[in-house]
């Protein structure tokens, strides 16, 4: 099941309420993509690059080499 199916069956389930919640939030976010200067990098990655990545600066660029001054 893709996120998108669940995510809608979790809303065919919910009250009224959540659903009114999370339409707001989903408008909230909608509207600071379009105007964030980042949001356009937003989603470009899939998790297996994500993670790729995350392991890359976790291995690369938090050594400290003290004897390289």
């Amino acid at each position: 099941m893709t996120n998108r199916e669940e995510l809608i069956q979790e809303l065919e389930q919910a009250p009224d309420d959540i659903v009114q919640s999370v339409l707001d939030f989903f408008r909230r976010i909608k509207a600071t993509r379009k105007t964030h200067p980042l949001a356009k990098f937003a989603g470009i990655l899939s998790d297996v690059e994500a993670e790729e990545l995350k392991r890359a600066i976790a291995t690369e660029c938090r050594q400290v080499d003290v004897n390289e001054w």
